[in-house]
């Protein structure tokens, strides 16, 4: 597939469809078996094929030829997007697994079981505030950033000094380093 990449990335580059659906064509199934499957498994495999080439579609504009095939280039993509995925999959997974801590014990709301609810909201701030002082300072700060104030993933990045992917893999660690302390583990 070497040989001709150069010239299949200049067509898609000048805009035209079909190479693009070219490079789909040879790319598809091995990108499919021996990189996406073995990742994330065959429920979610075509989800992050289409990211893939979503994402392909969107960079290739500006991808320059460096005598790497694209095929490489594509499966760092799908790496990359497979990543992504076990790491939502983790997030919903965990937010399952958390109880309701404030549902109320009947449909309608009394004062004692809004008090009730709100002695749950005090305990879990203080835990979470423990929890948080129990880490790294690094961490509890790349949390408190993303999670309580709710900055972008580029403003925690900025705010610690580090590149938007390094902060992902800070967030990633603090997010299991807090998930350890909170199960006392």
């Amino acid at each position: 597939m070497d040989a001709d990449d150069r010239e299949l990335l200049q067509r898609i580059q000048q805009g035209d469809g079909e190479s693009f659906g070219t490079l789909f064509d040879r790319t598809r199934s091995w990108l499919l078996s021996s990189v996406i499957r073995p990742r994330v498994g065959p429920s979610d495999a075509e989800d992050v094929l289409s990211e893939t080439y979503r994402t392909a579609l969107d960079g290739i504009a500006a991808f320059e030829w460096r005598g790497i095939g694209l095929l490489h280039w594509l499966a760092a993509i799908a790496r990359r997007k497979a990543l992504e995925k076990l790491r939502s999959r983790a997030r919903e997974a965990s937010l399952e697994e958390i109880p309701s801590l404030l549902a109320l014990p009947d449909d309608e709301p009394t004062r004692e079981a809004e008090m009730i609810a709100a002695s749950i909201r005090r305990e879990t701030a203080q835990r979470v505030g423990a929890t948080l002082g129990s880490l790294h300072p690094r961490y509890a700060e790349a949390l408190k950033l993303r999670l309580l104030e709710g900055k972008s993933r580029a403003e925690c990045a900025t705010a610690l000094g580090v590149t938007t992917p390094t902060f992902d893999v800070l967030l990633f660690r603090a997010s299991k380093a807090f998930a350890r302390c909170w199960r006392g583990e």
